[in-house]
């Protein structure tokens, strides 16, 4: 992060940014959560509004955000979750760099979004069906914890990255439930006495106002440089 990033962060962008930070560090070390917790909650934090601002720079942070949470994963035995997020979810991100990249407005530079075409979303349906199908036996087969939320995480989680890859403001719509879905996910282990996640509860929380953010912004900024 540099002074550069935040040049044109507006006061609400940059309160929400350092009240999160500050939240999960003070929680965190309240706590006594460990690295990998709050890490996983600041990067996934960061993304979410920098995609929401539609910076480039929010892939890149991706890449940390899917790895801290992929050891977070495996520290909770959500061994499923895990695999996905580092066989599917990276290279999700890196195709989002590249996508980005290539689609950034000079001026403003932010990413030029992207209006899918009813093909793409009979496809999406299609893939959405088979994701959920696939995902559930194979989280079944490493007994995974809350099966059922754990493959709707995935599903919501991989269709928002996929769509905000390819530059689609709906990809905040599956950002926003799988908001929800975490909530449940890491609230459970949390009430039944994992304390030490509760920085890690506060991503969701905090992303959830990102993401709804996002949806607004895309529509009420971008929407002028759709391509």
């Amino acid at each position: 992060m540099n002074k550069k990033l935040f040049k044109d962060w507006t006061l609400y962008e940059k309160s929400l940014f350092f009240f999160s930070i500050v939240l999960i560090l003070t929680t965190g070390i309240y706590f006594k959560s460990n690295i990998i917790t709050m890490m996983a909650a600041i990067t996934g934090i960061t993304c979410s509004l920098l995609q929401a601002k539609g910076k480039v720079a929010s892939q890149f942070v991706g890449l940390f955000s899917v790895s801290f949470y992929s050891i977070l994963s495996y520290n909770n035995k959500l061994y499923g979750e895990m695999l996905v997020y580092l066989l599917i979810m990276l290279p999700l991100f890196v195709m989002g760099i590249i996508s980005w990249l290539n689609n950034k407005d000079i001026e403003t530079k932010l990413v030029k979004p992207h209006e899918l075409t009813k093909k793409d979303w009979i496809i999406l349906i299609i893939i959405s069906i088979i994701l959920f199908v696939s995902l559930y036996f194979l989280l079944e087969f490493f007994n995974s914890a809350q099966l059922l939320v754990s493959v709707l995480s995935m599903v919501t989680i991989l269709l928002a990255t996929y769509l905000v890859a390819r530059r689609s403001k709906y990809g905040f719509l599956f950002y926003i439930a799988n908001d929800i879905t975490l909530l449940i996910l890491w609230g459970v282990p949390i009430l039944n006495g994992s304390i030490v996640l509760i920085p890690f509860l506060f991503e969701p929380i905090i992303n959830f106002i990102n993401d709804n953010y996002g949806w607004f912004n895309w529509n009420r900024k971008l929407h002028k440089n759709i391509i």
